[in-house]
């Protein structure tokens, strides 16, 4: 009985001596992955972007960054450190308009997020743009341990490997980083979300429906879009699951409470500064307004945006500067009479086109010359990264085709981005940038679809190894 008890005690230590081999083994690799995807991402900013001037979103982000830093909250910073000289029509005539340096106003243009990621740079003194573009970079490598561990959640530690070594290689990831945009914030925040849903999906129990909102609300934070994953998935899961209707709804609603409070500080600061209503953001009027207008519904930015469609600039009836909520309502309702008086062409043409420009299915070469104009992303990296990209389109196909039935559950979770990107690209304009959170959806399927292959290749090999 003895001897029995001793070999069995054996086994079990022998069994966990395995599994934390395993486990430090998983580590080793997944640091070494983010290791090559440091190297990367730092090749690349020093070979090719770094002498590349910033976009205005991305000046935006790091020209508040360190005002925050300096302790002037979210003020608009083009304004306040160089003013602004604009034609106004007035009765008219077009009169010139002088807004001063030093003018100090509140910005909600977009979310707060990775404004307030850089401010943690700049009030460490990393405030010049050189400075901020390696800072960021650092801020981009979570997402590889984010997909590693997602990787391993949905299927084992060899896909967790896979996964991250996608996320870490793939131009259409890595090429944010460096750029100062918030797409690298973004698509940590997807993956986090996409993590917090799997978690969830496996047990529902209140505290991982409280992570889940949390994590849906500080994505929301990085850009407003990607809230609508957050009550699409959990609606979702939760009507899948064989538990009771009283226990559904208290979940579903906790979900959404906590996302509320995760934002609300945020929420409650824009209702206070702003003589207009303003939520998330007040940016969505200078969206719309760019991109509903003759040029991108029948000229040749056909589904994309026209930086000229926004003029004249919005200001009072008398030539009065106006905040940013009250310019966002002038530009909204612009755009949203344009677009009534071409609802057609808006659904049948514009719409596609829009959807085509960002899947890379219409005018795929001229879009991304168009995103080294707008975005300021590197031409020969876009290529790289599209062909890429066109590889892991069909492995992605693969993924859900083989595993819809029997993972269908898993299979939605992380894939759910694609039809949220979609319907974004189709309210708003078609840009390669705007697929960034469903390019995590993207290296988890293909990873799937690769782990298949291997598995069937060693399949065969064994077989073949038999029969020789």
């Amino acid at each position: 009985m003895e001897k029995s008890e001793s070999a069995v005690g054996t086994a079990i230590e022998i069994k966990e001596k395995y599994e934390i081999r395993k486990k430090v083994n998983f580590n080793t690799i997944l640091f070494l992955i983010c290791l090559l995807g440091l190297s990367i991402r730092l090749l690349y900013f020093f070979l090719v972007a770094a002498d590349n001037q910033l976009s205005g979103d991305a000046s935006s982000y790091h020209l508040t960054a360190n005002l925050f830093a300096d302790g002037l909250g979210f003020t608009e910073p083009f304004r306040y450190l160089f003013g602004a000289t604009d034609l106004v029509p007035i009765e008219g005539e077009l009169v010139e308009v002088v807004t001063p340096i030093g003018h100090m106003e509140p910005t909600a243009g977009h979310p707060p997020m990775w404004t307030l990621l850089l401010s943690i740079g700049s009030f460490l003194g990393f405030t010049t743009v050189f400075q901020q573009q390696i800072f960021s970079i650092f801020l981009g490598i979570p997402s590889i341990v984010l997909a590693g561990l997602i990787g391993r959640k949905i299927g084992s530690e060899k896909l967790g490997l896979i996964t991250a070594s996608l996320t870490a290689t793939y131009a259409f990831i890595w090429i944010n980083d460096g750029l100062l945009m918030a797409e690298t914030c973004a698509i940590t925040a997807a993956f986090a979300c996409i993590l917090a849903g799997l978690v969830f999906a496996e047990n529902q129990k209140m505290k991982n429906a409280l992570i889940f909102g949390c994590v849906g609300g500080l994505a929301a934070l990085c850009r407003a879009e990607l809230l609508i994953y957050l009550p699409l998935v959990a609606a979702v899961i939760l009507f899948k699951k064989k538990i009771s209707w009283r226990i559904k709804i208290v979940r579903y609603l906790s979900i959404g409470l906590v996302a509320l409070l995760v934002i609300s500080p945020w929420v409650i600061r824009n209702l206070y500064s702003f003589e207009e209503d303003v939520f998330l953001s007040d940016g969505a009027g200078t969206v719309l307004v760019q991109a509903n207008c003759d040029s991108t519904y029948y000229g040749q930015n056909l589904g994309y945006w026209e930086l000229k469609c926004g003029q004249p600039p919005p200001y009072g009836k008398n030539g009065e500067l106006l905040d940013e909520s009250q310019r966002d309502i002038i530009v909204r309702d612009r755009s949203l009479d344009y677009i009534a008086d071409h609802k057609k062409r808006l659904i049948t043409v514009v719409a596609p086109a829009r959807i085509g420009r960002m899947w890379g299915a219409y005018k795929p070469i001229e879009q991304l010359r168009l995103d080294v104009l707008a975005d300021r992303r590197s031409l020969t990296i876009s290529s790289i990264g599209f062909g890429q990209y066109l590889l892991l389109l069909p492995l992605s196909l693969i993924a859900i085709l083989k595993l819809w039935k029997k993972r269908r559950e898993i299979i939605f979770i992380t894939s759910a981005w694609i039809p949220v990107v979609t319907f974004t690209a189709a309210l708003t304009f078609g840009n390669t940038r705007y697929r960034t959170a469903a390019e995590t959806s993207l290296v988890i399927l293909a990873a799937f679809s690769i782990d298949l292959l291997i598995k069937k290749f060693a399949k065969k090999s064994e077989l073949f190894d038999r029969d020789v």
